[in-house]
């Protein structure tokens, strides 16, 4: 049997090692045998920011369920076999950990943008708006190192788009830019409205979505979702700064309502100002190419000249850089 190493990503798994390491639960499932009178079996899928592997625990899995939940960082001791072809690690022992004794890079890949890049751009385009009341909004909720830290370590999604650290900020930096410099001349939009908007329109994520051994909702994301969640943010901030203009509040609340653009796509209203539209067509533009770089980006690692069929994109998408001619 192979030598065990400490903590290895999962990336360095090979079939017969013995594993001591620490993990991000992805899924966690508790199954019957198929000999029912063998009871029960724990179906796991453990990653970090390398990849992830299928997990086992054989037995007593009933009462080691309740010992850790999805999205909890592990220590395990395991071994790596092959079924069917893939690896999988069968655990003897596995133990939930504090989720402060482990740094979240480790288990969640990080934007391809450095953060510190991205920071500064930030506040480049904060220091940006003339408008003395949105500028007053936008110093005080980033001028707060709690949220700052929350909003510039955050994905922007668990699984669609920019679902990554630091996702958000890259995510809202392209649609702050996207809506207020690639916005028409004519029509006289509200530059700096649009603006904060994109700034702060995915907002309620840093509450929405949590990141430990893996991204997860959160029970107030579940619940709420981040639409309402960065509505009732930026609400209570508004109410601290005296004299804001209400039509203006209303305007940027309407723009947090509105951003997905349709009731079906989640938007509790619809985009009923010219600065509204902007936003939404600004943030499907930065998701939907997101979305088709992290899918083209899968297919290139495996050398196709095509990626699979994805969902939510509704096609296939080709890299012509694997053609061979």
């Amino acid at each position: 049997m192979k030598q065990r190493k400490v903590d290895p990503y999962i990336s360095e798994l090979r079939a017969g090692q013995r594993v001591h390491g620490v993990y991000g639960v992805q899924r966690k499932q508790l199954r019957t045998f198929r000999d029912e009178q063998k009871g029960y079996y724990l179906d796991l899928q453990l990653g970090d920011r390398s990849g992830s592997l299928p997990a086992r625990v054989w037995d007593d899995a009933s009462s080691v369920k309740d010992s850790f939940d999805e999205g909890d960082v592990v220590r395990v001791k395991a071994t790596v076999q092959t079924y069917r072809g893939q690896n999988q690690l069968v655990i003897d022992e596995i133990q939930a950990l504090d989720e402060e004794s482990v740094p979240a890079e480790r288990f969640i890949a990080a934007s391809p943008r450095p953060v510190e890049q991205m920071q500064e751009e930030l506040w480049q385009l904060i220091e940006s708006v003339e408008d003395r009341f949105l500028a007053q909004l936008l110093t005080e909720m980033f001028g707060d190192p709690a949220f700052y830290r929350k909003y510039t370590l955050a994905p922007a999604a668990k699984k669609v788009h920019h679902n990554y650290l630091h996702g958000l900020l890259e995510h809202s930096l392209e649609v702050a830019r996207l809506a207020s410099r690639g916005a028409p001349d004519s029509g006289n939009l509200n530059t700096d409205l649009l603006m904060a908007g994109g700034i702060l329109h995915d907002v309620g994520k840093i509450e929405e979505l949590a990141c430990v051994g893996s991204i997860q909702y959160t029970e107030a994301g579940r619940l709420l979702g981040h639409v309402v969640l960065g509505f009732r943010m930026v609400t209570a901030r508004l109410q601290n700064i005296d004299g804001f203009p209400q039509s203006q509040a209303r305007h940027l609340q309407h723009l947090l309502l509105s951003h997905h653009g349709k009731h079906d796509y989640g938007a509790p209203v619809l985009p009923q100002t010219r600065e509204a539209v902007v936003l939404h067509q600004a943030d499907m533009f930065s998701g939907k190419a997101s979305q088709a770089a992290i899918t083209t980006e899968k297919a290139r690692k495996k050398g196709s000249s095509w990626s699979g069929y994805d969902q939510l994109l509704g096609r296939s998408m080709w890299i012509p850089d694997n053609c061979s001619e």
